[in-house]
């Protein structure tokens, strides 16, 4: 998978470290800006990669919510509408892909923010990886876990 590093909404996020992986507050990402490559609405569907490393069990669940704003220059915190509301319920393997394979059709400018809230989420159970991505890769890998260095399981490890 190809990432653009400005590109990621988030990288070993968890709920309640502020500063882990992008995040400006506890399960809230910065914007970021789409290129002119992906241009939301012009163009194709635009692939977005969602991943928990630690999974989820019967009980817990994960809302995600996607912002939009307008402008040139980079929106503050406070600015921006929603574009898409997704709950994920568990259980979800760990380093199981959640929520959408693309950015919602309601996605029409340029900056986006996504932000997470748990319910019933151990802190201990693993982080968030979320980024913008050039290919879909929902079912290409995940069910051929045989074909993976790691069978499947993969180990995150944040660096600073």
């Amino acid at each position: 998978m190809i990432i653009d590093s400005n590109l990621v909404f988030f990288d070993g996020a968890t709920k309640d470290d502020e500063t882990g992986g992008g995040q400006v507050s506890s399960g809230v990402s910065d914007w970021i800006p789409l290129t002119g490559f992906l241009n939301p609405g012009q163009v194709g569907p635009i692939p977005i990669h969602i991943c928990l490393s630690g999974g989820l069990t019967d009980d817990e669940s994960l809302t995600f919510t996607l912002k939009q704003a307008d402008g040139k220059e980079k929106p503050t915190s406070e600015d921006g509408e929603e574009a898409g509301s997704m709950t994920v319920n568990g259980p979800v393997r760990p380093g199981g892909t959640v929520a959408w394979r693309f950015i919602p059709r309601g996605v029409t400018k340029p900056w986006m923010k996504l932000e997470f809230s748990d319910s019933n989420v151990a802190t201990s159970s693993g982080s968030v990886f979320a980024a913008i991505v050039r290919e879909d890769l929902t079912g290409s890998y995940q069910d051929n876990t045989d074909l993976l260095i790691d069978k499947g399981k993969p180990q995150y490890q944040a660096t600073a």
